[in-house]
């Protein structure tokens, strides 16, 4: 769920991989993000929508979905449709990206599992500084 440019660069991977892909958007204008070859082939689906709908879910395949990415750009609603896909779908595998702390805690302790683009950029740029300590 969401193609801005982290959804956009993981669906594309994914389906370049050989994955069945359903992109859930609910701006359109945020699908030009998508690779256009990938979408027209049908590599990816793309199915326009609140991710938080059973309709939509169901029209993404949420039934034989192995995972569930909920990569929009707003917390609240990735935490809804992750928490909903984790319970009443009972889908494998949740991702849920939360930009907040406070959520994030509480996403966390829902059971989701939590990524946090800032602090995976954080992390990533504190390794590549050498040991500045002496």
């Amino acid at each position: 769920m969401g193609s801005g440019r982290i959804g956009a660069r993981v669906a594309s991977s994914l389906a370049t991989d050989g994955h069945e892909v359903s992109i859930i958007e609910i701006n359109p204008a945020q699908i030009t993000n998508l690779s256009r070859s990938q979408v027209d082939t049908g590599d990816i689906q793309l199915v326009i929508g609140y991710g938080t709908r059973a309709v939509v879910l169901f029209e993404a395949g949420i039934e034989e979905a192995d995972a569930f990415l909920a990569l929009s750009g707003d917390d609240a609603m990735n935490g809804l449709a992750a928490q909903k896909v984790k319970t009443v779908y009972r889908t494998r595998r949740v991702v849920c990206q939360v930009k907040n702390d406070g959520l994030r805690e509480l996403y966390s302790s829902l059971g989701l599992t939590v990524t946090s683009p800032t602090n995976l950029v954080s992390e990533m740029i504190l390794q590549t500084v050498p040991d500045i300590s002496g």
